[in-house]
Order: C-alpha cells, then sequence, then structure tokens
C-alpha cells in the first residue's frame, strides 16, 4: 500500500481531554462535549478513563503510541444512522484502493449488552458490514479494496451504525485510513547493507510482485532524516539505483511504483517500497569508558589508573 492520504482519520491529538469544538463529521448524530454520552451523541477524546461519568466504559485510550492522540466515541443512536461521513478528492481513476477503521467496543467482557454492527459506504452504497463487534475489550480492524472508475476523481467515505440504540451499542473508532494499493514492492534483501570506505558501488534493484499495474513506472528516492521525509533523486526512474558514496554515514533509499507517470507524482495514486538502509563504515571508533577508583583500565600495553582523559 501506499502512503495513508487521509489525515484527517486518526483524529489528531491534544492536551485537553475532551476536545470542546464540534468537528462536524457526524451528520446523524449530536456532538456532547461534557460526559457522560447519550443514545445519538459523540465525543473527540484521548482517553474515557479520565471522564466523570463513562456509564462504566472502558477506561482506555486511543491506539497509537501518542498520550494526547484523540478518538471518536460514539453512543448509538435509537435509530440506525450516519456517525461519520468525509468526502476525499483528488483520486485516480482506474486505481485499487484500501479503506480501514480501527473500531473497539467500549462495553466491558461479559455485560451481554446490545452489540454494535457498523456498515461501510462509499457513496452511500454499503459495501461491507462489520457483524456484532464483540465485548472482547479489543480494537479491531476492518477494512475492504475498490476500484475507482475510469472518471473518478472523488467519493464520500461514511461509517453507518445499524444496531439500535439502548443499553450497549456502544463504540470508539480511530486510525480511519485510506491508502493507493498496487503490487507488492521490495529492495532485496531488506536487511541493513554495510559498506567500507573503500568499497564498490552497490546496485539495488527494484523487486514488484504483482500485476496491478499494467505499465509500472518507478521513481527512486532517497531520505536525509532517516525515513521521515524523502525526496525524489532526479532522473532516477529505472530499475536499479547505483549507491556510490562513500561517505562514512547512513543512507535511506526507496523507490515509488504507480501505472504511469501521470500517477506517480501523485501520492494518492502510488504506492512505495521498504525502506533500504546502508551503512557505510568508518575508518576510526571512539570509545568512551569510566575507570571507578582502584580499577584500571588497559589501552595496548598500558595500564590507566588515574582521573583524567
Amino acid at each position: 500500500v501506499g502512503e495513508d492520504i487521509f489525515l484527517d482519520g486518526d483524529f489528531g491529538s491534544g492536551a485537553s481531554n475532551i476536545l470542546s469544538v464540534d468537528p462536524g463529521i457526524a451528520p446523524g448524530f449530536v456532538y456532547n462535549p461534557i460526559t457522560p454520552l447519550y443514545d445519538g451523541e459523540y465525543i473527540i477524546t484521548n482517553n474515557i478513563g479520565l471522564w466523570q461519568n463513562s456509564w462504566d466504559w472502558l477506561p482506555i485510550q486511543e491506539t497509537s503510541s501518542d498520550p494526547d492522540g484523540y478518538m471518536m466515541v460514539v453512543n448509538a443512536s435509537f435509530e440506525p444512522g450516519l456517525f461519520y461521513s468525509q468526502l476525499i478528492d483528488g483520486l485516480c481513476p482506474n486505481t485499487l484502493y484500501e479503506f480501514t477503521a480501527e473500531i473497539i467496543n467500549v462495553i466491558p467482557p461479559g455485560s451481554n449488552a446490545l452489540k454494535p454492527n457498523v456498515s461501510f459506504l462509499l457513496d452511500g452504497v454499503e459495501v461491507i458490514n462489520t457483524g456484532s463487534i464483540p465485548e472482547d475489550a479489543q480494537w479491531h480492524t476492518y477494512g475492504f479494496t475498490f476500484t475507482t472508475e475510469p472518471d473518478q476523481s472523488s467519493l464520500s467515505l461514511s461509517l453507518s451504525n445499524n444496531a439500535p440504540g439502548g443499553i450497549g451499542n456502544d463504540l470508539a473508532i480511530d486510525n480511519i485510513s485510506f491508502r493507493a494499493c498496487g503490487p507488492e514492492a521490495f529492495i532485496l534483501p531488506e536487511e541493513v547493507e554495510y559498506l567500507c570506505l573503500d568499497g564498490t558501488p552497490l546496485d539495488l534493484e527494484v523487486t514488484i510482485i504483482g500485476d496491478q499495474y499494467s505499465n509500472p513506472t518507478f521513481q527512486w528516492q532517497q531520505s536525509y532524516d532517516e525515513g521521515l521525509t524523502w525526496e525524489d533523486i532526479v532522473g532516477s526512474t529505472d530499475l536499479s539505483y547505483t549507491h556510490n558514496d562513500f561517505s562514512s554515514g547512513y543512507y535511506y533509499y526507496r523507490f515509488l511504483v504507480s501505472n504511469n507517470e501521470e500517477n506517480l507524482s501523485n501520492d494518492k495514486c502510488r504506492v512505495n517500497s521498504n525502506s533500504k538502509l546502508i551503512q557505510i563504515l568508518p575508518e576510526e571508533y571512539e570509545l568512551t569508558d569510566s575507570i571507578c577508583e582502584g580499577v584500571s583500565f588497559l589501552v595496548g600495553d598500558t595500564f590507566y589508573t588515574e582521573t583524567g582523559t
């Protein structure tokens, strides 16, 4: 898959336990920043355990490593309805995409309450249904793939509650993601490549598995911040790239692949390989140690016992 192109799907983060401003993402529900939530209401929060009243729901946080990361919590309405809807544009025609979301039933295990049941919709048409989401205190990933139409550049993604309101049917949702799909893309072997200062140039080769793209097009990239951001290597669009820089340090590479050159320039229409790390080993290493009182440190034939450098 490619990069996640749906940047609002993790609901952001904030030091405040509850987002005070209505984000306006649930057309069939009411935003309530004051707990507890009643049927037909939702909230954006980073920790249910900090609420003053939560109907004894699971005291959970959202799923990422960010302690301030937000999630969406929903107390389902008595009537089925949309509790999430967003428009995504800038898509490429005839392209395979993956849509996923993480959902948890916030009712504690053993409660035997009504279980959430969620439909995923594209342009108002149901694509899949989660079925009953169990009371197991676990986040579950649901999703599907689909291909855009020949002239399609946007669509509406929606989530709908199907179970009735009442005791139960309460859920949290997080990490809604939307990614382009294509062939599996690798730079092999995936392990770190160690080279010496007097080494020979190393050829990195494109490996793709799958026939999703009839006319695969490539772009090699390099990262200068350990893979956080990537820059195109100008003119490097072949099936291989040669690393020939032997200055001591770390070098990160990957390649992009899409079905044609036009899609290659659109991050919503391409996939990327694994990142490949090359380390050029230095000739000398600096080692630091401490000598405690009464202990010596041997270098060659000399024992060091005194404070100093």
